[in-house]
């Protein structure tokens, strides 16, 4: 119950930035002079998680503030990203929620209003099955004694994915029920992309994504693709870097940096690879699928979960779910 309070303190001091931000720096004009007004904020943001102890809530909050708040803040300062729209102002509580949550307004026409409802209609099934995975390899971490570790690495691989899905998911879809907005998905079935283009261009936590493209690649896509490629990969290797220092808080081992300059460099080669063959040949979506997921979670066995693990913190937030599941039996008990 501590740890809640310290939840709702800081996400009030979140509030209150966020407020100055709206109602202070847009009236300055963008470039330097907004960007000195928001660098308090910007700061304010980084130290703000420290105040959590369990990682259940500070990595969400790291990956809000951090990332993806000072990132828009930053966009903000010079009139682009998600808070400076060209077409339309944003209203106060679009802004807050613009500003750090993993949502991003759909552009919608006419045109694809029956294609989007007959790609809504499946969903609940996948979801029910992710639910239902979710929950078996939940009680496969717990008792990850008895588990060979090689196999416990691809529990590792499908918890991280399907629990990171469903918190984004959850803070998405909450935030756009209550705004009245229709928002992007935030995950777009990983598991069936063709090419590691695919996976981290399309698929993969599209609200990161969205903020490296805007941050990175297309500022520097004018020295051409393959600079714009690496950069936007080494940046998203040291925001990695400092996601991990916040998660299990020793010093950086650079090994998840390199995984993700490693996926840069095969994407390069991905793109080159494309350009000769010209579209003549291409694999068939039955053996690009399995190669691509393969690849991804091989390597990310070799260089990925190798920091985290050694760290702890798949120990520590196994701790932190079995104390909530009691906790939560506990009131379920007490209210029968």
């Amino acid at each position: 119950m501590e740890e809640l309070w310290k939840f709702i303190k800081v996400w009030s001091f979140v509030f209150i930035a966020l407020s100055y931000c709206y109602f202070v720096p847009s009236r300055i004009p963008k470039g330097i002079f907004r960007l000195l007004s928001i660098i308090p904020i910007l700061y304010l943001f980084i130290i703000l998680p420290w105040n959590l102890d369990t990682n259940l809530l500070r990595g969400p909050t790291t990956l809000y503030l951090v990332w993806l708040g000072n990132f828009n803040l930053l966009l903000f300062s010079f009139g682009k990203g998600p808070l400076s729209p060209k077409d339309r102002p944003v209203s106060f509580l679009n802004f807050l929620a613009l500003a750090c949550l993993p949502i991003k307004i759909k552009q919608t026409s006419k045109n694809n209003n029956n294609s989007s409802l007959e790609s809504s209609e499946r969903p609940p099934l996948r979801l029910a099955i992710k639910v239902l995975v979710l929950g078996i390899l939940t009680i496969g971490c717990a008792h990850k004694e008895s588990i060979h570790p090689k196999l416990l690495l691809f529990c590792y691989c499908g918890y991280l994915y399907i629990g990171l899905e469903f918190t984004l998911l959850a803070v998405g879809v909450t935030t756009a029920k209550l705004l009245n907005l229709e928002t992007e998905p935030v995950f777009d079935e990983p598991y069936f992309s063709a090419s590691l283009q695919d996976f981290w261009g399309r698929r993969w936590n599209l609200m990161v994504t969205n903020s490296l493209r805007v941050i990175v690649y297309e500022p520097v896509r004018k020295w051409g693709q393959l600079p714009a490629v690496t950069a936007t990969f080494v940046v998203s290797g040291i925001m990695h870097e400092i996601m991990f220092f916040y998660l299990i808080g020793v010093k950086p081992t650079w090994e998840v940096t390199l995984f993700f300059i490693f996926h840069g460099f095969c994407i390069g080669l991905e793109i080159k690879v494309k350009k000769l063959v010209n579209g003549r040949w291409t694999l068939p979506l039955m053996v690009s699928r399995p190669l691509t997921i393969g690849f991804v979670i091989l390597s990310s066995f070799w260089l990925f979960f190798p920091p985290l693990i050694k760290g702890g913190f798949d120990e520590k937030i196994s701790r932190e779910i079995v104390a909530c599941l009691d906790y939560f039996s506990m009131q379920t008990t007490h209210c029968d």
